[in-house]
C-alpha cells in the first residue's frame, strides 16, 4: 500500500515538531519545507495528498502557494494522475474573517487556528486523507474561481479599489525604473525586492498573470539565476507597462 505524502510548509521548528509528533501515529510520509520555493519544488517533483501551510513564510505569504496549487490543479483537472490534486490546510495564528474569505476563494479545504489541539490536527489530516482517497481526481476545496479583487481585498468597495489601482499605476513607473536599474547592474537582491513588492500589489489588483510572473522573477533573483531573472523581468516589465 502506498504511503500518503503530507507536505508541511512551516519555518518554525517548534511548530514542525508539534506536527511531526501529532501525525506520527497516522503513518504518513511527512515532508517539511521552510519556504514557498522549497514547497513548489517538492510538489512539482512528487506531489502530496495533503498540504499544511502557514501564511507567513520567509519568502512570501502562504496565499501565493495556495494560488499556485489552485491554478495548477484546475489546469490539470483532466489528468487524473495530477500530482497537485491535493487537500490544502492552512495552519496559522493570523486568521480573521477577511483572510478566511480569501482562503475560501483559493480553494482551501480546511483552516486550523494556532494553537490547535492534537485531536483537532489529527482529525483534520485524517479527514483530508479520507477525502482524497474517496475522490482522488477531485479538485481540492470548493469549486475554484478567479479572485475578485474588489470583493476579496477591498470589501466590495469599487471606489476604493479604483483609487488604489490609480495610485499603483503612478507608482509602476518608478518600479519599472528601479527594476531596470537592478537588471542593468545584475543586482539579484535589488530585483528580488522589486519583484516581491510587485507580486503582492498585482495580486491585490487581480492581475494574476503579472503576479505569477513577478513571483517567478523573484524566485530566479533569489536563486541568483541572473539570465532567467533578466528574462523574467523583461516579460514582467511588458505586462506592467500595459497596465499603466
Amino acid at each position: 500500500m502506498t504511503t500518503s505524502r503530507v507536505l508541511v510548509v512551516e519555518d518554525d521548528l517548534n511548530v514542525r515538531r508539534f506536527i511531526q509528533m501529532t501525525l506520527d501515529p497516522l503513518e504518513v510520509e511527512l515532508v517539511h519545507c521552510g519556504t514557498l520555493a522549497e514547497a513548489r519544488r517538492s510538489l512539482e517533483s512528487a506531489g502530496a495528498s495533503v498540504v499544511i501551510t502557514d501564511l507567513s513564510l520567509p519568502d512570501g505569504p502562504g496565499q501565493d502557494l495556495l494560488a499556485w496549487i489552485r491554478d495548477r490543479t484546475v489546469a490539470s483537472a483532466a489528468a487524473p494522475a495530477s500530482t497537485l490534486a491535493c487537500r490544502t490546510v492552512v495552519f496559522s495564528g493570523g486568521l480573521n474573517t477577511t483572510i478566511e474569505r480569501q482562503l475560501e476563494a483559493l480553494g482551501v479545504w480546511r483552516v486550523l487556528h494556532k494553537p490547535s489541539s492534537v485531536g483537532a490536527l489529527t482529525a483534520c489530516v485524517s479527514e483530508a486523507l479520507a477525502s482524497v482517497a474517496a475522490a482522488p481526481a477531485a479538485p481540492a476545496g470548493p469549486p475554484a474561481r478567479a479572485l475578485d479583487p474588489v470583493n476579496d481585498f477591498f470589501g466590495g468597495n469599487r471606489v476604493l479599489y479604483d483609487t488604489y489601482r490609480q495610485a499603483c499605476s503612478v507608482q509602476f513607473g518608478a518600479d519599472l525604473r528601479t527594476g531596470d536599474a537592478a537588471v542593468a547592474a545584475r543586482d539579484c537582491e535589488a530585483l528580488r525586492h522589486v519583484a516581491h513588492n510587485l507580486k503582492s500589489v498585482l495580486t491585490m489588483l487581480g492581475e494574476a498573470d503579472a503576479a505569477e510572473c513577478a513571483r517567478s522573477t523573484e524566485e530566479h533573483a533569489a536563486a541568483g539565476a541572473r539570465d532567467a531573472m533578466v528574462q523574467g523581468w523583461q516579460r514582467l516589465r511588458a505586462l506592467i507597462a500595459g497596465l499603466i
